[in-house]
């Protein structure tokens, strides 16, 4: 089975063309102000894709976080492949159940990366997305989400820094050489990278420790894959795995 699976983030969007033995992405900027004609015309001209040319796309599925555009970009979808679109969302089978206060707060993402973290992991799981906030979900063996917690992300770590002072420069996302920086630029990529690093395998310990699990730890993410091979916590890195969870949640309600 192959498909579209797509991630609609509040920096970036990604698309998944194919399935979890291999996926062909593609990333571009999310505006919140673009319509369905220009998505359409914007998937014409990047997505060169056999499988879609051929005709060989069973479907689509979106997970969308930017409520502004999810019509748009399912619309738009649906006419680049002229199939049905699944927009994760109530109504829509997960196979999770979602132990929270008010399950309808948990973003469609969360759940996608929750789903795609148990599959692979088939048990209890911490699932670490490093996004424009940082997020990590937690789900135990009987597939029940019990929480999670929510941080500024890095990129919206350094935004505050450098726009909130006078003579702080914006730096490259970069693993620093040394924890103590010898000039500003060292000592802003220190604080940022190792700074957060920190903060995750901190985090990880607080969650096992009140949850007594023990489990898989997945990383994914834009700077998942710098940041995962800093932890002290074993981990995996796992680029593609919103959209694993996606393709899960598209064969359950196929």
């Amino acid at each position: 089975m192959k498909i579209i699976a797509i991630d609609v983030g509040n920096s970036e969007t990604t698309i998944g063309v194919g399935n979890s033995q291999g996926w062909q992405g593609y990333r571009f900027t999310t505006r919140k102000t673009v319509t369905s004609d220009e998505l359409l015309m914007m998937f014409k001209t990047i997505i060169d894709n056999p499988l879609i040319k051929e005709g060989l796309i069973e479907g689509a599925i979106i997970c969308s976080v930017v409520p502004e555009i999810t019509n748009s970009v399912s619309e738009a979808t649906s006419r680049f492949i002229s199939k049905d679109v699944l927009t994760v969302g109530p109504g829509v089978k997960t196979g999770l159940k979602v132990n929270i206060d008010n399950p309808k707060e948990l973003g469609p993402d969360r759940i996608a990366n929750s789903i795609g973290g148990y599959s692979k992991a088939s048990s209890e799981v911490i699932v670490v997305d490093l996004g424009t906030a940082t997020t990590f979900d937690i789900v135990n063996t009987k597939k029940e989400y019990l929480g999670g917690s929510i941080a500024p992300g890095i990129k919206i770590s350094l935004d505050a820094l450098t726009s909130k002072t006078s003579s702080l420069k914006s730096v490259e996302l970069e693993t620093p050489k040394n924890v103590i920086g010898k000039n500003t630029y060292e000592a802003i990529q220190s604080g940022l990278i190792l700074g957060h690093t920190s903060m995750i395998d901190s985090m990880i310990e607080k969650i096992i420790l009140e949850s007594g699990l023990k489990p898989k730890i997945f990383i994914t993410g834009g700077l998942g894959k710098v940041i995962q091979p800093l932890l002290n916590i074993k981990s995996k890195y796992e680029e593609d795995l919103t959209l694993d969870g996606l393709e899960e949640i598209y064969k359950l309600n196929n």
